[in-house]
């Protein structure tokens, strides 16, 4: 007897590339799918959400029932404001050079957060550029700090735009996990709204944590030395942005499904960045190297969030090879799950400031962008046999 797949959405890190999930959700919960068969014309709703850094800010918005148009609207009004600010201890000529490049980079003039409203640490010393002056000076023109933008105003937004409610999320049908670094060791941890077990041990996995708080999102969102740490009280430890080791952590997913391998799973993985198989065409930029500055920053940050990716998929397909050896004996129970990976990912690269960048218009073509990405990987993955 047919079982209907497992679905999970694994939403990666990329800062203000996130309007491109909306666009993304935005045709997965499309009714009336063209060019796709039967099975997922229909909206396209998963149980699975795993989400990094901005992944994690939308997947909690998922997770709790915010629909694809509301994220959408979210995306498209969200501002640098509402996101980020210079931190309290930044002074004099410091924050004049940081506010020229951030105008520079994203055009918008950051506020300085006030310290009751900042998530930024107060150092003990102060940066030391200027070391041979007099310590006052120093402190005069540079001031306190450890990271170059505050995100009190990201966590204000998590509750006031996203609709942030942790006992909703606790109680919500869908399963939640979001990946974060724990800063002393460079050890991944998952955060999740339920019990994660380990089916091979039989036991409740060790670097999965349950509860999904404001306070472990933005853990997740903690780029380092962009924003500042995030400590977390119940696990007494301090975290940085989860796309440093786990930018798409496939396997938790998998592990999310339960014990039963007869059923299987799609996964829709949703990229920042290019994706091609070594049988289709690269996109136009990668026929050749990076033609300044700044293409070899977006190129460099893109390649080290998809190393962990390339492994993963490796893995599930070696998986789906035995899964299929099994199915051919025909000898249940089975161990191995058929998993169908989905890859939703822009065809260019997006630049490397996008990252800190908020802008209503950028983000408009953003979710156009997903949108289309999400109807090409669908329309491949699932095509309609009839046409």
């Amino acid at each position: 007897m047919n079982k209907d797949p497992v679905r999970a959405l694994i939403l990666s890190g990329g800062g203000g590339r996130g309007a491109f999930h909306a666009g993304v959700y935005r045709y997965l919960m499309k009714n009336h799918k063209v060019n796709v068969d039967a099975n997922h014309e229909g909206a396209w709703e998963p149980q699975i959400i795993v989400g990094t850094s901005i992944g994690a800010v939308n997947g909690a918005a998922i997770s709790q029932g915010m629909s694809a148009e509301q994220l959408v609207n979210v995306w498209k009004s969200l501002e640098e404001k509402d996101i980020q600010g210079l931190p309290p201890g930044m002074r004099g000529i410091a924050r004049w050079v940081a506010g020229a490049i951030f105008r520079e980079v994203m055009d918008a003039r950051l506020p300085q957060i006030a310290p009751q409203e900042a998530t930024s640490p107060t150092p003990k010393e102060f940066w030391p550029p200027l070391p041979l002056l007099p310590r006052w000076v120093a402190e005069r023109l540079i001031g306190y700090w450890i990271n170059l933008l505050d995100t009190g105003p990201l966590r204000k937004t998590l509750f006031t735009r996203f609709g942030l409610d942790e006992e909703q999320l606790a109680a919500s049908e869908k399963a939640l996990l979001i990946a974060a670094t724990k800063v002393r060791t460079g050890e991944r941890v998952l955060f999740s709204n339920r019990n994660v077990m380990d089916h091979k041990r039989g036991e409740p996995r060790r670097d999965v944590f349950t509860g999904i708080t404001a306070d472990r999102i933005l853990a997740s969102c903690s780029i380092p030395l962009v924003y500042p740490w995030t400590f977390d009280r119940e696990t007494d430890s301090v975290y940085w942005d989860g796309a440093l080791v786990a930018n798409t952590p496939l396997g938790a997913a998998i592990d999310m499904m339960g014990e039963d391998a007869s059923v299987p799973a799609e996964v829709v993985v949703v990229m920042m960045t290019p994706w091609w198989e070594s049988s289709e065409p690269a996109p136009a930029k990668a026929e050749s190297e990076p033609k300044s500055f700044g293409d070899a920053i977006t190129w460099m940050l893109d390649w080290m969030l998809l190393a962990s990716f390339r492994e993963n998929l490796k893995m599930v397909r070696a998986f789906n090879e035995l899964a299929a050896r099994e199915r051919e004996e025909n000898k249940p129970p089975y161990r191995y799950r058929h998993v169908t990976p989905i890859i939703v990912s822009p065809l260019e690269f997006l630049r490397a400031e996008r990252i800190i960048d908020y802008d209503g218009d950028v983000s408009a073509r953003l979710i156009e962008e997903g949108y289309k990405a999400a109807k090409h990987a669908f329309e491949k993955a699932f095509p309609d046999s009839v046409t």
